[in-house]
């Protein structure tokens, strides 16, 4: 019995929803300068920054909160998501919440799965990086691999398939209501970067997000 092997399929919901919403989900072909877009503190947005059951890691009372959009089989996420952890690793006043966002297959749509049925047995950052150092296609018998090698028990991460269902129904409706075209994607503070961060670039967003602050309010 494959881990999710019965559910239906969230990539193809994505990329149905987002073909019919007019949203590309093409990957990001090169690093992005950190301009951004500010953003308002919006449902949307306040969503997207305390959705429960999100992977979160760091400071629990942040100077600057990053939320990343992802996909496991995003060469451009696998590229950039080194710079992300040691950030996390080294900067005690951030907080990262990831975002599985499944947009690239059934490879893809298993992998998220897996990883946040790893969160809720406290292994998420464990499978997150290696499924994100695997080279190659990922299909149900490698993820199976990297969640089994990383401690997750197998069996107990089925019983929260709708629970996970739910989760990503609402990281799609996230991602598309910031008007995301595809992973990754960065809200940082105030700002909305689509593409890759590499380090230097993702320092300077997070030192301009500081000295913004956080989403300031709609206007009345």
């Amino acid at each position: 019995m494959k881990l999710f092997a019965k559910r239906p399929s969230t990539a193809a919901l994505s990329l149905a929803a987002a073909l019919a919403a007019g949203f590309g989900v093409s990957a990001a072909l090169q690093l992005r300068a950190p301009d951004g877009v500010q953003l308002t503190a919006t449902p949307v947005v306040r969503d997207a920054l305390s959705d429960p059951g999100t992977p979160a890691f760091g400071a629990q009372r942040p100077e600057v909160t990053i939320v990343v959009f992802t996909d496991y089989q995003c060469g451009v996420c696998k590229a950039t998501d080194g710079a992300l952890l040691r950030l996390l690793e080294t900067d005690p006043t951030v907080r990262v919440v990831f975002k599985d966002w499944p947009i690239r297959g059934p490879g893809s749509e298993i992998a998220a799965r897996t990883a946040l049925a790893a969160h809720r047995q406290g292994r998420y950052l464990e499978v997150h990086k290696a499924l994100m150092s695997a080279k190659g296609a990922l299909t149900a018998e490698r993820v199976e691999a990297i969640a089994r090698d990383a401690g997750v028990d197998l069996k107990l991460a089925r019983r929260h398939a709708r629970e996970i269902d739910e989760q990503i129904r609402r990281h799609n409706l996230q991602a598309f209501g910031l008007g995301l075209q595809g992973t990754p994607g960065y809200v940082v503070g105030r700002y909305l970067v689509p593409g890759g961060l590499d380090e230097r670039n993702l320092a300077k967003v997070v030192e301009r997000a500081r000295k913004a602050g956080p989403p300031a309010p709609p206007a009345a």
